[in-house]
């Protein structure tokens, strides 16, 4: 009993403890005094002011540049550009050129505004990246295409930017970089877009607002050979509207077999991807490529479809999870997907080893299905095969979920389930090896605790609480494999009782 009593503590307060993690805590808000510090220091034929309607030749504060073209006449690489807060909007959009800094100076509080109303300046973004660049304390606006887009662009880093309305003629990206063969659409611009197919690169966003962008909100994808990391610390990504395929907040996509790409999300959050596909955050791999990602003190929300999903498009790609400290509800369909499609692998030498995995500590699950029509669908955690290819049987490979001191609860279907229903259901098997590991969670009043829809699935379940003290009942659990049920161990449960779990409060 007195193990039993350790145990529920630890859950209450390791669970109860992310509380503070949704709180939206950008490092500072980039007053002006800390700005000047940093222009103080910069020689100043090196520094380079602009304002919208500004008339001067851009070499101090009382006459600053009022124009994007003659700015990338003068200015060098390595120069800083200050842009001065006033009641207009800069328009038409900032090339920067490597090595360049853009620093918003506040007035009475509010950033600076860019725009991009002009397609063919600057392809109608907001800001347009080179290398090493560094954007601070700006708000982008209601852009024609992507807010911050970069291509091919190397060490970057982003402070305090707000971007609303990005893609406002829901624009494509019209370049060979942004092919992705196996997604049925072109990539659309969005809010903060990054494309690396040559030169590995580090993106860090911090303190950050990306709000009711079409297409993407944040989105990177790497190819060929290049290795890209993409951090988000303190970061918000809200609403928007679909463009064919997408309607996502944070996009990982990677492709190739020397390409990789690790998404680090940390006291972040993303909701409001409404539409039926919409899906908070989207991680994709395809050919033999690699993508990883740890996300910790997270917060996804309300979404029309997914809240975090991974998805091995081509055998034998990697895709590797983990979330901590976190609180994921109220996608309409599965709050954590892992799947593997049945497009063709491009090694047919060795198809089979395809991965998804999931790592889960000190998190809650819970009310997937919340949107209507998704309700007889909806899984709190789901890993299965998808159909891509109609009449193709599912992709085989491997599936892989840890899940520890975590609460899983109310979802309309299962709280967890393993095998897409849809396959079986046409006669297919799903050859694939399924392994999961659980241990001190709370799995709860879901439409049934676990849901087995493939054959080869392998479930260690002990010493888990459950509706029930003596633990998971009969009917609790549905297999189509009724022989397989062996391979399901939900031994030594422990009390459920005493386990309450606070409510998250966010901004």
């Amino acid at each position: 009993m007195k193990k039993i009593i350790t145990v529920l503590l630890s859950i209450m307060f390791l669970i109860s403890c992310t509380e503070s993690h949704f709180k939206h805590n950008p490092n500072s808000k980039n007053s002006v005094t800390e700005i000047q510090k940093i222009i103080n220091r910069v020689p100043r034929e090196n520094i380079w002011y602009l304002k919208a309607g500004g008339k001067g030749d851009g070499k101090s504060a009382e006459n600053p540049i009022g124009s994007t073209k003659i700015l990338a006449n003068k200015s060098q690489i390595g120069d800083t550009i200050v842009l001065i807060s006033s009641e207009d909007i800069f328009d038409g959009g900032i090339k920067l050129k490597e090595g360049q800094r853009l620093f918003g100076l506040s007035k009475s509080g509010n950033k600076p505004i860019i725009t991009n109303s002009n397609i063919t300046q600057n392809l109608g973004c907001g800001i347009l990246l080179s290398n090493n660049n560094h954007v601070k304390n700006i708000k982008i606006e209601k852009t024609v295409a992507s807010g911050i887009f970069g291509l091919n662009s190397t060490k970057i880093r982003i402070d305090n930017v707000e971007v609303n309305n990005a893609n406002q003629s829901h624009l494509t990206i019209d370049i060979k970089q942004a092919e992705y063969s196996t997604i049925p659409s072109p990539l659309p611009h969005g809010g903060m877009v990054f494309i690396n197919s040559k030169d590995n690169s580090q993106i860090e966003i911090n303190g950050s607002d990306v709000f009711d962008a079409s297409g993407i909100g944040v989105v990177s994808l790497a190819s060929n050979n290049a290795q890209v990391s993409l951090n988000l610390n303190h970061v918000k990504v809200k609403g928007g509207s679909k463009i064919g395929f997408f309607d996502v907040g944070i996009a990982a996509m990677v492709q190739d077999e020397s390409a990789k790409l690790n998404l680090n999300v940390s006291d972040s959050e993303v909701q409001g991807r409404l539409s039926r596909s919409g899906r908070n955050v989207m991680i994709v791999a395809s050919s033999g490529a690699n993508a990883n990602a740890q996300i910790k003190g997270f917060l996804s929300g309300s979404t029309g479809q997914d809240g975090i999903v991974a998805a091995v498009m081509q055998s034998p790609s990697v895709i590797d999870v983990t979330i901590k400290d976190s609180l994921i509800e109220g996608a309409g369909q599965m709050n954590i997907e892992g799947t593997l499609v049945n497009l063709d692998p491009i090694d047919s030498q060795d198809p089979d080893i395809g991965r998804v995995s999931f790592n889960i500590e000190n998190s809650i699950v819970r009310n997937a299905g919340a949107v209507s029509g998704f309700e007889e669908v909806a899984a709190n955690i789901w890993l299965g095969a998808s159909q891509f290819i109609s009449d193709k049987p599912p992709t085989k490979g491997q599936y892989s979920l840890v899940l520890n001191n975590s609460r899983i609860e109310g979802a309309g279907r299962s709280g967890l389930e393993f095998g897409d229903l849809d396959f079986f259901n046409k006669g297919f098997t799903d050859e694939s090896d399924y392994k999961a590991v659980l241990r001190n969670n709370a799995i709860l009043n879901n439409g049934t605790e676990l849901m087995i829809n493939a054959p080869n699935v392998n479930i260690d379940a002990s010493n888990n609480c459950w509706n029930h003290a003596d633990g998971l009942i009969e009917n609790e659990i549905k297999t189509h494999y009724p022989d397989k049920r062996t391979q399901v161990n939900t031994s030594e449960p422990i009390l459920c009782d005493d386990v309450s779990v606070k409510d998250y409060k966010y901004d």
